[in-house]
């Protein structure tokens, strides 16, 4: 028979298997009992009998016996087991086609994305909390449960917001780290601290609570356009992977809580989050960004050397108006037509920011003469909303509209000068181009799928040729 003290540590031992349902940590106490009782009758001791026994048996043979307890007697836990399954494999191929979608810019990415989060976060997170506290996992509690759920489903509609650039995405996003990082980490760090069996392996479990928070927090501040978000990127990846996962792992395997396979698992999954997600602070896209703001920037300082110009020649041409009428009212047509196609293009600048940015007029004027003050440089589907319409009647033709009925007033001045006529043209060309056997209108070749600092230094580089066709136009007529 067994003494008070041996059965103590087997209740122990059910205990930390997460055995929850009481009737079933009874009997499977008395079962580890009886097997090992069987054992000691046949010459060994309990030392030996019990090794065998949790060699043969082992932590996850007790917790899936729970699980099929469960699953066999609860038919809501049932019901959510098979939710879980469902909707994350749905959600998973959803989010896949979708995310391929996008990036080749193929129609239905958008539905596919909405659906796919939509299922996550309706249905699949709520079903996994729900399991993960019906079988006992998180020693945590309702604070644990509570705020992976609210932060999680945040933070997922956060992100799908985000991409669908619609309203809110911001606040969601924040509010849903805040639960993650601020109450979820902190907790779940309480609740491992609570199990430790030595002060190295709660040391070990500070250092990954505090590196995944710098490294959460560095997603979260590149996410937003806030400064810092590299060196946040960089101090929590090195703490992660070069410090907490050599730990982590050697202190598994020293308490044979980990296998091979599954230590190949943990080292492959950790490194592509880690590398993929500091991807997102790499000064790669600040780069790839950056020649389209330097050429917006150019851009508009040319123009204001441009306009100044022109208003200098005013000036000077006041003293022929009495001598040269005729030539005095085709500058004054060439200056109002070019104006129009000026404004044209910068209401469309201001349009496209304001939508973005959602921002007031006078905060989209600032951010255009210095782009570098814009924080959505990429957004390309509101470009795409605002420029193109199902019927090809969008600003983007109507632009080309303009353009087109300005060329033709330009080269009808300067039809005598065959070789500033071809310059003209070439520089206001609007036509059709041929890509891979497919002739592009000049809008989808210019605006389509083109994120909004590249859209913003087209039109730039447009108002500019604008500008030079006028200067060289009026200097024509003048000779």
């Amino acid at each position: 028979m067994l003494d008070t003290t041996q059965i103590q540590l087997i209740e122990s031992d059910v205990e930390s298997a997460r055995i929850t349902l009481y009737n079933l940590s009874d009997e499977l106490v008395d079962h580890i009992c009886c097997a090992i009782e069987d054992q000691m009758r046949n010459g060994k001791s309990f030392d030996e009998a019990y090794a065998l026994l949790k060699e043969q048996t082992g932590i996850k043979v007790l917790q899936s016996i729970q699980e099929n307890t469960l699953y066999l007697t609860d038919k809501k836990y049932r019901l959510m087991k098979t939710t879980m399954k469902i909707t994350g494999n749905v959600a998973l191929a959803l989010l896949g086609m979708g995310t391929v979608m996008k990036i080749f810019h193929w129609p239905g990415a958008g539905p596919a994305l909405v659906l796919g989060f939509a299922l996550l976060c309706l249905f699949f997170f709520p079903a996994v909390v729900y399991i993960n506290h019906r079988e006992g996992k998180s020693k945590g509690g309702p604070i644990m449960n509570f705020s992976i759920l609210v932060g999680g489903v945040g933070l997922m509609a956060g992100i799908l917001f985000k991409v669908m650039h619609w309203p809110g995405a911001s606040m969601l996003l924040l509010g849903g780290w805040f639960f993650i990082l601020f109450i979820f980490l902190p907790t779940l760090l309480y609740a491992k601290l609570k199990d430790a069996k030595s002060g190295f392996e709660k040391r070990v479990y500070v250092l990954g609570v505090v590196a995944l928070i710098i490294f959460e927090l560095a997603t979260m501040f590149k996410m937003m356009h806030w400064p810092g978000a590299g060196p946040l990127m960089i101090l929590g990846s090195l703490l992660l992977v070069a410090v907490f996962l050599p730990l982590y792992t050697n202190m598994r395997f020293k308490n044979v809580e980990l296998k091979t396979g599954q230590f190949i698992y943990l080292i492959t999954i950790s490194m592509y989050a880690v590398v993929l997600t500091a991807l997102l602070a790499m000064n790669v896209s600040k780069d790839i960004l950056g020649c389209f703001v330097r050429s917006q920037d150019n851009g508009t300082a040319i123009n204001h050397y441009f306009e100044q110009k022109e208003r200098i020649l005013a000036a000077s041409n006041t003293v022929k108006d009495s001598v040269v009428m005729m030539n005095a009212e085709k500058i004054k047509h060439v200056s109002e037509e070019t104006a129009k196609v000026k404004n044209e293009i910068q209401n469309l600048k201001l349009n496209l920011v304001q939508e973005i940015e959602q921002v007031d007029k006078q905060t989209a004027l600032a951010a255009i003469s210095e782009s570098v003050k814009i924080s959505k440089k990429d957004n390309y589907d509101i470009i795409d909303h605002i420029l193109f319409d199902q019927n090809g009647n969008g600003l983007a033709n109507s632009l080309k509209g303009k353009l087109d009925t300005y060329r033709e007033l330009i080269l009808k001045l300067t039809t005598s000068n065959k070789e500033l006529s071809e310059s003209i043209s070439r520089i206001l060309d609007t036509s059709s181009k041929k890509n891979y056997n497919t002739m592009v209108s000049w809008e989808e070749d210019n605006f389509k799928h083109n994120p909004l600092i590249s859209t913003l230094a087209l039109l730039t580089a447009l108002e500019k040729n604008v500008s030079m066709v006028e200067s060289s136009t009026i200097q024509y007529i003048n000779q």
